[in-house]
């Protein structure tokens, strides 16, 4: 198996306990609408500049006004990725937490960019955030809207990729955002309270050129993971534990059909767990292949998001709202050429 690309596996994990528990059991949960984000939070639209290592991004509000971050001004902190990682050989990464406290509510954002060191301009940046209404403190998650971006010149629209007519290709790689989960009438004193912690996992993928479809599967290869210790900060103290209810033995499948500018959206999606009985999950997928190809004529990433609802028998409620980033294993590892 190759190395999984971390672009997209993000180190800081943030866990909040949620309000009041009830004393009453919770009841059934209700059907799980679709569409899952705002259409102001939809990715592959120019919202982020990257110019002299300053990365700026646009944050599209529910009012449908424009307010801009960008990591000189509303910095908070910052990571060069030190941590042991494979990562797109000849670039380089480093991701941010950014925070602008306005008039009209709080905005909390992590972005991570990744670029070619011999030329820059060719970066990929992605990330999410939580927007708050006014006077709401950083801790009150539930009332915060969530949005995920991926912006960067290989996902031009104007500019589409050259997609192979016939053939398969693999991309491996990862998948992370925010995982939330609100506890039902199995779990004893935690019933009725909430969690939300930052997850990233392996993503695997297979293209299908002939048919047009794209199939994966996140938690396949190795379980959902999380970064105890590393938290939403001040609201959270730095070393909480986990959530009681880890995303570790969640799978997650996705199918979809891309069109030929390599375009895909759908609600395909499958979510099973060995030992939680699964009652009712949807959600969408929707992603983009690069217009750069590898060195075999394939593009050579995907990348997407997805926003994932499910609930169990016993009242309990999931969500997964992430970014995901996958290669090809020509652009990984191009000396070894395409090997299974």
């Amino acid at each position: 198996m190759k190395p999984i690309p971390i672009l997209l596996v993000f180190a800081l994990v943030l866990t909040a306990s949620a309000c009041a528990r009830r004393d009453d059991p919770p009841s059934p949960p209700p059907p799980i609408p679709i569409p899952m984000l705002k259409p102001e939070s939809q990715p592959f639209r120019t919202q982020t500049t990257f110019a002299d290592g300053v990365l700026s991004i646009d944050v599209r509000t529910p009012d449908g006004r424009t307010r801009t971050l960008d990591t000189v001004r509303d910095f908070e902190w910052t990571s060069g990725l030190f941590l042991p990682r494979p990562v797109q050989p000849n670039h380089s990464s480093r991701e941010w937490i950014l925070g602008d406290n306005h008039y009209d509510g709080r905005v909390f954002l992590y972005a991570l960019v990744s670029w070619d060191n011999a030329d820059p301009a060719d970066y990929l940046a992605a990330g999410w955030w939580l927007l708050y209404p006014p006077d709401v403190p950083i801790w009150a998650f539930e009332a915060a809207t969530r949005g995920v971006f991926l912006d960067g010149p290989e996902l031009d629209p104007a500019n589409p990729p050259d997609l192979p007519l016939m053939g398969t290709a693999s991309y491996v790689g990862s998948m992370g955002g925010l995982y939330t989960y609100n506890y039902g009438r199995a779990w004893g004193e935690l019933t009725g309270s909430a969690e939300i912690t930052e997850f990233n996992g392996p993503l695997s993928l297979t293209a299908d050129f002939d048919q047009n479809r794209l199939t994966g599967c996140l938690g396949c290869q190795a379980p959902i993971e999380t970064a105890p210790g590393r938290h939403l900060a001040p609201a959270v103290p730095w070393g909480a534990d986990d959530p009681a209810a880890l995303p570790a033995d969640y799978d997650l499948h996705f199918a979809a059909s891309f069109d030929a500018a390599g375009a895909f959206e759908d609600t395909e999606i499958t979510v099973t767990h060995p030992e939680r009985t699964i009652t009712n999950a949807a959600g969408t997928w929707r992603g983009q292949f690069s217009n750069v190809p590898d060195a075999d004529g394939t593009p050579r990433r995907v990348v997407g998001s997805t926003d994932v609802h499910f609930s169990e028998d016993d009242g309990s409620l999931g969500r997964f709202t992430g970014i995901f980033d996958a290669l090809t294993p020509t652009t990984l590892k191009p000396d070894e050429g395409n090997v299974d």
